[in-house]
């Protein structure tokens, strides 16, 4: 039998001319920008370029020259929503488009990317603003609502889009933890978060639960837990009820972010101390609820005073493509700009264990977009987003009916 040099090489010259070269090929040829804005991980800009191969940042900086000529636009690192619904609801007001709840007091098995719909019409006009991960979790409600995911925001298959799945696990306090059947108050419901920790021990003992499989996988998910492999995304927004959170976190020693955080400015020395990243948001919240009385647009800034990590999220699924903009807020109220990119980039891969994504650095992932100029501001239109290396479609909902409407007859 006659041998047959099948290199790469040899394979793509005898391909190309019949169109036969697989997507994943075309990923792997260099892709070179030159003369762009480039957003580095500290939140500076410097003028530059960018060399791709593999879908891998292969060199970045004023030494990269040549492929496009971007003039001077931005290249600016994938932009995460460190908590939200993107693709567990279509319509708010229509039931059967929702996924977003197991309705339990306690689901420690309840996993958000059963509910995930990669082909959601809400997920490309987030992307096509510049968020390429998403952190998915399920409903605030309840005591433990279920496991939040990390999901990227292009693909057709589960298998294409889940980076981490479970990326932690969801507990509420305040009013959100006496959802589903809940305790009727915060008493009752410390009473309960006491419960069940010394249920559920550090070393693994503690009282054991006989019964269904569906036990057997709470008591390895609270195992997780307590051993800091899984993290704690423990939700608390009025200022009190962070100042249970943090109790919470420091005696059972969990591998903890806080969530929501609205009255954390009242707070800020104290969740600095303790050393807990916040996954901070809706960044736009109002003092017109009970369950945060005291909140101001300047939370972000003080937070980032007293040198708290910090990572945005929009709480929604419609909303997810506003957080550039709301971040701008933000900035607009004290926080430095280079602080918001951070808090958008780096920040949340660093606390969801992804190092390579969110930043332009050699040997990271090259999922980045590019915009006209500041992200942070509306008027200035992203042109491409590229996640892996590869373009993704621009094409959304809006762009559809613009083009079928854009001439009447």
């Amino acid at each position: 039998m006659q041998d047959h040099d099948w290199t790469r090489r040899g394979f793509l010259a005898a391909t190309a001319a019949v169109g036969l070269v697989p997507r994943a090929i075309f990923a792997a040829a260099e892709l070179v920008y030159s003369n762009a804005t480039l957003v580095m991980p500290d939140g500076s800009t410097q003028v530059g370029g960018l060399r791709i191969r593999d879908g891998v940042i292969d060199a970045v900086g004023s030494a990269v020259t040549g492929g496009t000529d971007l003039k001077g636009q931005w290249l600016v690192p994938g932009f995460t929503d460190a908590g939200c619904r993107l693709g567990l609801l279509e319509v708010g007001m229509e039931r059967d488009t929702h996924d977003t709840s197991a309705k339990k007091k306690m689901a420690l098995d309840a996993r958000a990317v059963d509910g995930y719909n990669p082909r959601s019409e809400l997920i490309p006009v987030a992307r096509v603003n510049g968020i390429t991960q998403v952190l998915l979790n399920p409903q605030n409600s309840g005591m433990i609502p279920g496991q939040a995911a990390l999901m990227r925001t292009t693909g057709n298959h589960l298998d294409e889009v889940v980076l981490a799945a479970p990326a932690g696990l969801c507990l509420n306090l305040g009013r959100a933890g006496q959802g589903h059947e809940g305790p009727e108050s915060r008493i009752a419901l410390m009473m309960e978060w006491r419960k069940f920790f010394e249920e559920h021990p550090k070393s693994g003992g503690g009282k054991k639960k006989k019964g269904s499989d569906s036990s057997k996988g709470d008591a390895a998910i609270a195992q997780a837990l307590r051993s800091g492999e899984l993290l704690a995304l423990v939700r608390a927004n009025r200022a009190d009820d962070i100042e249970r959170a943090l109790d919470l976190i420091v005696e059972n020693e969990l591998n903890a972010a806080l969530v929501g955080c609205i009255e954390g400015h009242l707070l800020a020395d104290r969740i600095a101390a303790a050393g807990v990243p916040v996954l901070l948001g809706p960044l736009d919240a109002q003092p017109d609820s009970f369950q945060h009385p005291h909140a101001l647009y300047e939370n972000p800034a003080i937070l980032n005073e007293a040198g708290i990590k910090l990572a945005f999220r929009s709480g929604d699924a419609h909303q997810v493509r506003n957080l550039p903009t709301l971040a701008g807020l933000a900035v607009a109220h004290g926080l430095p700009w280079e602080a918001a990119i951070r808090a958008l980039t780096i920040n949340p891969m660093d606390i969801f264990g992804q190092p390579n994504l969110g930043r332009l650095v050699e040997g990271a992932e090259a999922t980045f977009f590019i915009v006209d100029g500041d992200p942070l501001q509306p008027r200035h239109r992203v042109h491409d987003v590229l996640i892996r290396g590869q373009s993704t479609s621009m094409q959304t909902r809006h762009t559809k009916l613009y083009d079928a409407f854009k001439e009447l007859e």
